[in-house]
């Protein structure tokens, strides 16, 4: 278990780094990365790489920000987007929070729900991320301008 965890402090801290350290605006940046997000947390079954690499050329966007950004959905994660899509679908369905558990009949109703509330989640913390980055990104810059500055001579 320590493996695991130091396996993925390293892998944000990779992604941090990374991020900081693109020459592209950082708000083409943060877009990037917002968009690797929502297409990591959404349902695309194995083609989101190829995904984020399409959108990013067609907008000439950054594609490597948005592999990143793809990162969010991983062997942690995963469960709790997972459950939350769900549960914030079903309380868009059904106007209520309540687990109804798993029935053939019911699958139907479960995919819609969980589709629903992944859209949102997924719109949700793709704007999250957009913001986040492009501060980071902006501060980061900034604190880096006025550590080169020089005092200037009288």
């Amino acid at each position: 278990m320590k493996k695991k965890r130091r396996d993925l402090k390293s892998l944000f801290k990779y992604i941090y780094l990374k991020l900081l350290r693109f020459k592209d605006s950082p708000e083409k940046i943060a877009l990037s990365f917002s968009i690797g997000v929502f297409i990591g947390i959404f349902p695309t079954f194995g083609i989101g790489g190829i995904l984020v690499i399409l959108i990013s050329y067609i907008f000439k966007l950054n594609y490597i920000a948005g592999l990143l950004g793809t990162f969010i959905m991983n062997y942690v994660t995963s469960p709790f987007f997972w459950a939350l899509s769900y549960f914030v679908g079903e309380f868009i369905v059904s106007g209520k929070l309540e687990w109804k558990g798993f029935e053939r009949s019911s699958l139907k109703g479960f995919a819609i729900s969980y589709l629903i509330g992944n859209l949102f989640v997924s719109t949700v913390f793709s704007i999250i991320s957009y913001f986040v980055v492009k501060n980071m990104i902006i501060a980061y810059r900034k604190r880096k301008k006025r550590g080169r500055q020089t005092p200037s001579s009288f």
